[in-house]
């Protein structure tokens, strides 16, 4: 027996089936087969749930559908012209199968503009929440079937009720709408943006690792806050900025429901911590987001104060790094970086940034006997440093989002 759920994913294929020409009863039997047989669900008994509400087993509704495309020809040769589809339909299970006690007469283009607006946001032209949740179900398990990675970002705007109190409703709409063209800009053709809430929006980015969408996540963050620091209204700024929270498909959940709300926790942090920042779902409670690198990808090299010999990144944040140097620097030190990719890579181009060493940490040389279990250390590695950027220096936040984008390249599909 057909289920609403089935007759609604095969629903745009059933609706592209009766625009055809229905009047040739062979075709359209044929189209329907031929959904079933691509489906592996009765396209036949899909579209009478569609069209009548009433559930059949796959073999009756063919047959059914035999009977009311007969039952229009006879129609037509009593009256001298077609009656259509739709009267042939009701008329069959109103007069003929006696199916129907209250019947209603489906206008199929109303129907079909009825479904697209439930499935769409009409502010925004993203998809709905309806729409969006339909869509994670569907990714899951595509990807379960294939092996793959599936993130989700859920971005939450911050203080959206004073910006709605101060410039008013009409403000806050176009605002909402800035805000989704930001985010629209920054996806592939296989992902889905939605806007499941007032001031809350979604994206769910199939064939992607942890790293790729936080950088996605990071880049939409740092181009709301830009994009609205400059933005004016009667003369005042409107300093919008958004947060956001990410789980990962299926590190972090495997079940749709579950992934939303680990999604929605990490977004919960992120707003506890300050807001204006983007955190990945972890059962740890990290203050700042942390972007592994490989440090054969990675050179740093300190530019003030000169350290000799090359510097070895270990992990990467919008907030800082942390190196291992062959000299120590004094915390609280200023100091400026070069980081680049290594030879042949998409980031070998270097960025310069500017910070305040916040930590040093001296690295102890393995015991005399420990020599194979922990090897010795290079002599570039003799310390761990850790440097909190500048981000108000030159461009450096965006410098640094740059930088780590080209470090993703090539790991997967094309982003814009």
């Amino acid at each position: 027996m057909i289920t609403r759920e089935e007759a609604d994913r095969l629903r745009e294929q059933l609706f592209e089936a009766l625009s055809e020409d229905t009047r040739n009863a062979e075709r359209l039997l044929s189209r329907l087969d031929s959904i079933t047989q691509e489906t592996g669900v009765s396209a036949h008994a899909a579209l009478l749930l569609v069209l009548t509400q009433l559930a059949f087993e796959d073999g009756q509704a063919r047959a059914h559908w035999e009977g009311i495309l007969a039952h229009r020809r006879r129609m037509a040769e009593a009256l001298g012209r077609d009656a259509g589809l739709r009267v042939a339909l009701l008329d069959y299970f109103l007069n003929v199968n006696r199916r129907l006690s209250q019947p209603i007469l489906i206008d199929l283009e109303l129907f079909e503009d009825e479904q697209r607006s439930a499935s769409v946001d009409v502010l925004t032209g993203l998809a709905s929440e309806r729409a969006f949740r339909s869509e994670v179900q569907g990714e899951l398990r595509r990807a379960k079937r294939y092996g793959l990675s599936v993130p989700l970002a859920l971005f939450d705007l911050d203080d959206f009720a004073r910006v709605n109190r101060e410039f008013g409703d009409l403000v806050g709409d176009r605002i909402l709408r800035e805000t989704g063209i930001l985010l629209r800009n920054k996806i592939r053709d296989i992902d889905v943006v939605a806007r499941p809430g007032e001031d809350e929006f979604a994206l769910i980015l199939p064939e992607t690792d942890r790293n790729g969408a936080l950088l996605v996540a990071e880049r939409f963050r740092w181009e709301v806050e830009s994009h609205f620091r400059k933005r004016e209204v009667s003369g005042r700024p409107v300093a919008l900025t958004v947060s956001a929270g990410i789980a990962c498909y299926p590190e972090d959940a495997r079940a749709p429901e579950s992934l939303l709300e680990r999604a929605a926790q990490a977004l919960y942090r992120a707003k506890a911590e300050g807001k204006n920042a983007v955190q990945a779902w972890s059962p740890e409670r990290r203050r700042f987001l942390r972007f592994e690198v490989d440090p054969l990808r990675v050179e740093v090299e300190v530019v003030a104060p000169r350290l000799p010999g090359p510097a070895v990144a270990r992990n990467l944040s919008r907030n800082g790094i942390v190196f291992r140097s062959p000299e120590q620097v004094d915390v609280g030190e200023e100091i400026e970086i070069r980081i680049g990719g290594a030879a042949g890579e998409a980031s070998s181009e270097t960025t310069r940034l500017r910070g305040r060493v916040v930590r040093l940490e001296e690295i102890p040389e393995p015991l005399a006997g420990d020599e194979e279990e922990v090897p010795a250390l290079a002599a570039h590695e003799r310390f761990d440093v850790g440097v909190a950027f500048d981000l108000d220096w030159g461009d450096g936040e965006g410098d640094l989002l740059a930088f780590l984008e080209k470090l993703q390249a090539g790991r997967g599909p094309d982003r814009p």
